[in-house]
Parts: C-alpha cells; sequence; structure tokens
C-alpha cells in the first residue's frame, strides 16, 4: 500500500466560510501571495492564490475568493490557520508592518536606481 500524503484544502470539500468555525479555533501565521486573480465566474470576483508556512521546504498553499483587498504577487498578509487541520486556512489581514515594508524595499530600490 502506498500512502500520499499532501495538502488538500478542505474548506472546498466542506463548503464552510471562516465564520462558521470558532475564532479560538486558529492561529495566526505569515502567507505570501503567489497570484491575484479574476475568476471566471459571473459576477467576476477576485481569487486570491497564497502560500503559508514559508519557512517549510515545500509551504502550504490556499486561495480565498472574492476578497475586497487586493495585493499584489510576492506581498505579505496575516493568514489564519487551523489549530487542528493546518491545511484548512483563510484570509486573516494584512498586517501594517508589512505594509511598510514593503513600501521601504521599493524606496531602496527606486534610491538605487536614481543614484
Amino acid at each position: 500500500m502506498i500512502l500520499i500524503s499532501g495538502c488538500s484544502d478542505k474548506k472546498k470539500i466542506t463548503n464552510l466560510e471562516y465564520e462558521e468555525y470558532n475564532p479560538k479555533d486558529f492561529y495566526e501565521v505569515t502567507g505570501r501571495v503567489i497570484e491575484n486573480r479574476l475568476s471566471y465566474h459571473t459576477p467576476k470576483t477576485n481569487i486570491l492564490f497564497y502560500e503559508y508556512f514559508l519557512e517549510k521546504e515545500n509551504p502550504f498553499r490556499g486561495q480565498e475568493e472574492n476578497l475586497k483587498v487586493h495585493l499584489n504577487k510576492g506581498e505579505k498578509f496575516i493568514v489564519l490557520v487551523h489549530k487542528k487541520d493546518s491545511t484548512i486556512s483563510f484570509f486573516g489581514y494584512v498586517d501594517p508592518r508589512f505594509k511598510k515594508e514593503s513600501f521601504e524595499k521599493v524606496r531602496k530600490k527606486a534610491n538605487q536606481t536614481f543614484k
């Protein structure tokens, strides 16, 4: 018997929204945007593809639809991860420190370009 272990997104299977869980069942980790695109469904919605547990060799992946926030590839944010099943995750929020980090990187790059 061969056992293949992988990261499945159980929220797709269960169709549960974050609001249907107990908030105490989650903890926060840093995530990073892989891609942000429009869905093919009508009406068009925003789909955010992300990864979390960034320190792992193979970070976990997740996705979230209908977000009001638009993030670019590589931008960091807080992911809410289920304590008992780390394959269940949701977009949390954008930590202001991450925005400041992004701004500082862009500013340094611009300063180097115009020297």
